[in-house]
């Protein structure tokens, strides 16, 4: 009965209220647009990594990588400020020897200064990941 008294939507427009324009997702979820910042620096971290995978090969099997927003409260003793990422290694014999962790939001503050943020954050992988494999950051960095 209610359904009868609305009036109906002519040829399927939306409404633009007080003249602030159409209301909704200017993106389908679908496209690379509608991506989220964090899904962005993901990609970046991805990226990175599989260049490396591809060119170290087998050095970097046995390490595990991951992101996290933040750091944890409580920083270790020898850190000083905010890290931007972390190596944890862990006890021999295991089927990973150790953890790389990169930290999304350290790493966009501090990259605010640098004049590309890809190159920041390659710059921050290739030390972490050299740190791992007990090289040198200018021995593995294919950039260079």
């Amino acid at each position: 009965m209610i359904g009868e008294m609305l009036p109906s939507r002519a040829n399927g427009r939306r409404r633009d209220r007080h003249g602030r324009g159409i209301r909704g997702p200017l993106f389908s979820y679908a496209l690379p647009a509608w991506r989220t910042r964090a899904a962005r620096f993901d990609d970046i971290i991805v990226y990175e990594l599989a260049t490396y995978r591809r060119i170290l090969g087998d050095e970097m099997k046995e390490l595990d990588f991951g992101v996290l927003d933040v750091p944890a409260d409580d920083p270790s003793p020898w850190e000083d400020g905010v890290p931007l990422a972390r190596y944890l290694p862990f006890a021999p014999g295991g089927k990973t020897t150790g953890r790389l962790i990169f930290y999304r939001m350290p790493i966009l503050h501090s990259a605010r200064r640098a004049p590309d943020l890809n190159l920041f954050v390659h710059e921050v992988v290739t030390e972490q990941l050299a740190i791992a494999i007990g090289k040198f950051p200018e021995e593995i960095d294919f950039l260079r």
